[in-house]
């Protein structure tokens, strides 16, 4: 992982753990600059609305937002543990699984 800290002696357990936290800290990042910048462009979007000459003009803030939206909704179902979607437990159950594949011919390594 990115700049991650493993002391000599910590338990697998611990870095696990570490790394779980980091994955939740990054998704919180990710939340809350969506929220943020989705509000700033909404108000602005709303200030300046009045001026637009169209009507397709006025909403275009709809479209960053769903794009976005579904960005953050695909991070926090890939790292809420209650999900468990592409979780760090599915990557090592697949590891392990392929780990234990034979391999066949046409196989990498």
């Amino acid at each position: 992982m990115d700049e991650e800290i493993i002391i000599p002696g910590m338990s697998e357990r611990e870095i696990y753990i570490r790394r779980r936290v980091k994955r939740l800290a990054e998704f919180y990042r990710h939340l809350a600059m969506y929220v943020i910048i989705m509000s700033i462009m909404w108000i602005l979007s709303l200030v300046y609305m009045k001026s637009a000459p169209s009507v397709w003009w006025k909403w275009w803030t709809i479209w960053p937002t769903i794009v976005w939206g579904l960005s953050v909704l695909a991070h926090g179902l890939s790292v809420l543990p209650s999900y468990g979607f592409f979780s760090l437990d599915w990557e090592e159950k697949k590891v392990r699984e392929l780990l234990r594949k034979r391999p066949q011919d046409g196989d990498a390594i």
